[in-house]
């Protein structure tokens, strides 16, 4: 998905929010080092992205730089949506999961963050948004 923060910014930046992939845990460094952030062992992030794929979601700001912006031109005239690392700053990220008995279920956030640099431009607000539309894809009957 791709969302435009055009509202929140005098110029538009372009973001894309998508399922968390596991390079991306080689350039989420920079977000967990914010004190307000937990961060937690690489099996952790492992097992989230294994077992609640449409819940762990991430959100990233396009490349600035040149080289950056010609493969995220090349790659958005083939049909590939595979995203090198490099293309761009990772904003934040989201990691949920759904836990419960029975028919008592319910969605939970593990961790929302978003980088300094990102924050106050509704971000988080649209990773929940997202998450609460996943969480819905399982079961209606989920609480959110």
């Amino acid at each position: 998905m791709i969302f435009k923060q055009s509202d929140f910014l005098p110029f538009a930046i372009m973001s894309e929010l998508r399922r968390f992939r596991a390079q991306d845990l080689f350039s989420f460094n920079p977000i967990n080092l914010d004190r307000l952030t937990e961060n937690y062992n690489l099996s952790f992030y492992l097992s989230y992205m294994a077992t609640w794929p449409d819940l762990f979601l991430v959100q990233h700001a396009p490349s600035s730089s040149k080289e950056g912006l010609l493969l995220q031109n090349l790659s958005l005239n083939t049909t590939t949506t595979t995203t090198a690392p490099h293309e761009g700053r990772m904003m934040g990220y989201l990691m949920g999961k759904l836990e419960g008995r029975g028919t008592d279920w319910h969605s939970h956030v593990t961790a929302i963050t978003v980088s300094p640099e990102y924050r106050r431009l509704g971000l988080a607000k649209g990773m929940m948004d997202v998450f609460e539309k996943s969480s819905d894809q399982y079961s209606p009957n989920i609480l959110f």
